[in-house]
């Protein structure tokens, strides 16, 4: 069991290493505490798991959906520390099998191991910064390991917050927050009193932590203006429009900042805000209508597109590009047409292919390791396989160059569709629209 949940982790890293371009923490502690909850907010299905596991510096056990847990993964997945959990929606007698769920919980937190739930139970259809209702199951499973312990030792439940500029494009970033720990031995007289209340106000409590832990936008329909307003300013979480004199902390900050503006404006002040909101509306449609993204209209105006340099280095990376291409570019057209017809919510396709693709990408290119070990035969078996497994553990370099190729080829090839147009009503427009959206700010 370990072996593996160690082999998954060291495999998952490196990928992770290669997914993300940037990865912050904030308060996330190295020492753990010990039979501690972690409860994190859920906006990027299989990836946050992942994310949490290794970047929060936690050897966890997985709280996932029951129906997740076919007979053919189910052994893989409980290798990999991953527990059932019982939904009404998934049939069947939910309470009994919970009930065991939990003895298996209350057994883990005794022997000072470590639980990750995600509060809000599910992931959206798409990526979305807002936060969906906790629901009660992290303080019903951390009362009742307290009760199967007699209250002997501490108990704790930490508020996690995955923040990611886009879970679904490589090389985007991922900032992960840790609030302060509840324990719950403080809450003892309460719930002893009355659980349902006790647990009903913590999980308030956890609710708030949650929130300000990550950027969240309380209205549904200002989810939309908040990221068109991020990519407007450059100063936010938009994984393409950002200035990168901006660190990633002060493009979460800014990002957070403007969701509680607008989380505190009454209806009136909302009301007033929604000529603003038409006007950046209009002017994203007017990009759509001519094919241009924001970043490409930016890219216009400051004239700043940096062909001879990305020229270069798509002429020196070449080889390494080609080699990424055999290795791992033809598999990933196979990956991405399986998962988009298999999985048919978007949200999950990130998290799939990157994992799929892992596995799929090590497993075929081995044979590799035994040709060029036997082509450098003549040096000796130890330099031979030596040379050979270097080359091996490289093919995720090499992957790497192919799509960062791929992605200077592309905006190569748009620069030649957008510099001559002229968007010098757009720009004036856009920089009217940013001063209109600082000014939410200051308000």
């Amino acid at each position: 069991m370990k072996f593996v949940y160690l082999s998954f982790w060291i495999l998952f890293n490196l990928g992770l290493r290669l997914y993300f371009k940037k990865v912050r923490t904030f308060n996330v502690k190295r020492k753990g505490l010990g039979r501690t909850i972690y409860v994190s907010n859920h906006p990027a299905a299989f990836l946050d798991p992942l994310a949490i596991a290794l970047y929060g510096k936690r050897v966890v056990h997985f709280m996932a959906r029951a129906d997740v847990f076919k007979p053919l993964f189910r052994p893989i997945f409980t290798s990999a520390h991953m527990l059932p959990i019982y939904r009404q929606l998934d049939g069947g007698d939910t309470r009994e099998k919970n009930r065991q769920v939990f003895l298996k919980t209350n057994e883990l937190i005794r022997k000072n191991g470590n639980i990750l739930i995600f509060g809000e139970g599910f992931t959206d259809e798409v990526f979305i910064r807002r936060l969906k209702s906790i629901k009660k199951g992290a303080f019903r499973i951390g009362f009742s390991a307290l009760e199967a312990m007699n209250w002997e030792h501490k108990v704790y439940v930490v508020a996690m917050g995955c923040n990611y500029t886009d879970p679904n494009m490589a090389r985007s970033e991922f900032l992960l927050n840790s609030a302060e720990p509840i324990c719950l031995n403080d809450y003892r007289s309460d719930y002893e009193e009355n659980p349902s209340r006790t647990i009903a106000v913590l999980t308030t409590l956890l609710d708030a932590d949650i929130k300000n832990n990550i950027i969240h936008v309380e209205k549904e329909e200002w989810l939309e203006f908040h990221d068109r307003a991020m990519k407007l300013t450059r100063r936010g979480m938009d994984p393409i429009c950002y200035d990168d004199s901006y660190s990633l902390e002060e493009r979460y900050q800014y990002g957070r900042q403007l969701a509680i503006a607008l989380n505190d404006k009454s209806e009136e002040e909302l009301a007033q805000l929604n000529l603003v909101k038409s006007e950046v509306t209009s002017y994203f449609n007017g990009l759509d209508s001519l094919n241009i993204s924001e970043n490409e209209r930016y890219l216009n105006a400051s004239k700043s597109w940096g062909i001879p340099k990305r020229l270069l280095t798509m002429l020196v990376s070449l080889p390494f590009a080609l080699l990424g291409l055999i290795h791992a570019g033809l598999w990933y057209l196979l990956v991405k047409r399986f998962v988009e017809k298999v999985f048919k919510r978007p949200v999950f396709w990130g998290s799939s292919k990157l994992i799929i693709l892992m596995a799929l990408v090590g497993l075929v290119n081995i044979p590799f390791i035994f040709l060029i070990a036997n082509y450098f035969e003549f040096l000796g078996s130890v330099y031979a396989y030596l040379i050979a497994f270097s080359y091996y553990f490289f093919i995720w370099f090499y992957s790497l160059m192919a799509y960062a190729w791929k992605n200077h080829a592309i905006h190569c090839y748009r620069y030649l569709k957008v510099r001559k147009l002229d968007l010098s009503s757009f720009h004036d427009t856009a920089n009217r629209l940013k001063l209109l959206i600082d000014s939410i700010l200051k308000k």
